[in-house]
């Protein structure tokens, strides 16, 4: 078995393991009644904030890609954003939605030799959604009270993130040369370092309505959480499952919000029948991006370019 197989078997097992464990925890008779009363407009409410909420990303990127000097419409930057979301969820693990939307990019009339900043712009639009999401986590935090070791860990690991982003621009700047293909992108220069901080309350604006999108799901089946706890939750869980341990995040995700729902006193049903629906609103947010495929000439076509 080669190394990309066993892992591909690791991650199966660790998925299916975790759900499992979520599925004999619950009681599945009361997750699939609370998903069978639930109102519509709680999951079409929940539908528009992920659908803007992509946009607002499709818009992030742009700016962030032309802080680096990818010069591609906006609209294309959007249309690309819902074919990676889509990519992430539908295709096989060997075509990654970050590397379908960045390979993309970097492909056009004018667009040569762009493959380096193209997936610069990819990891800095990640990069970017993170930063918002830990201080968004960071804000929530102070709603509660948490032992003191674990407070001042994370505050630490906080400061040392926005330490470091800070003095990037000086420390690329000084990158030596067996670094040349990195220090080549203008991250140091003010045109990157505007869009930069220009996408940073975009990306804020878009944790914060993935969190709203949960809450209108939480109220769909009853899950009683105040949204500084939808807010932990979602963006923990969310950052959990950037890890490449699990099949896209699933199961990391279903099980972190039975864990989050048990520890702030909240029914575990409940939880789990939020789960189920988000993935239904995911997969239902992302079906733009099967339009997109299918202009593109469908798996075929992404896999010639």
């Amino acid at each position: 078995m080669s190394r990309s197989h066993l892992i591909l078997a690791l991650k199966i097992i660790f998925t299916f393991g975790l759900l499992y464990g979520v599925l004999t925890y619950v009681d599945l008779g009361q997750v699939w009644q609370r998903i069978l009363a639930v109102n519509p407009w709680w999951l079409l409410a929940a539908w528009l904030c992920l659908v803007v909420g992509y946009v607002l990303c499709g818009l992030r990127w742009a700016w962030i890609a032309q802080g680096l000097a990818i010069e591609v419409s906006r609209t294309r930057k959007i249309r690309l954003y819902f074919l990676g979301m889509f990519a992430s969820l539908f295709l096989p693990s060997t075509i990654g939605g970050d590397v379908v939307r960045g390979i993309l990019l970097a492909k056009g009339e004018g667009r040569t030799k762009m493959g380096v900043r193209a997936a610069a712009s990819v990891i800095l639009d990640r990069a970017n959604g993170m930063y918002a999401l830990v201080a968004l986590i960071t804000v929530s935090m102070l709603m509660f009270s948490w032992p003191a070791a674990w407070w001042w860990s994370w505050v630490t690991l906080v400061v040392a993130m926005w330490v470091g982003m800070l003095l990037y621009p000086w420390l690329h700047a000084r990158l030596p040369e067996k670094l040349a293909v990195l220090k080549q992108l203008p991250l140091h220069k003010s045109g990157f370092q505007h869009m930069w901080w220009r996408s940073l309350p975009v990306s804020l604006l878009f944790q914060m309505m993935i969190v709203q999108a949960h809450v209108f799901l939480g109220l769909a089946v009853g899950l009683d959480m105040n949204w500084a706890a939808f807010s932990m939750m979602v963006g923990l869980v969310a950052l959990v499952a950037t890890l490449p341990i699990s099949l896209n995040g699933f199961g990391v995700r279903e099980a972190g919000y039975v864990g989050f729902a048990v520890y702030f006193g909240a029914s575990a049903d409940a939880a789990t029948a939020m789960a189920a629906l988000w993935v239904i609103v995911l997969s239902i947010a992302a079906l733009p991006g099967a339009w997109v495929l299918w202009r593109l000439g469908g798996i075929k076509g992404l896999r010639s370019n």
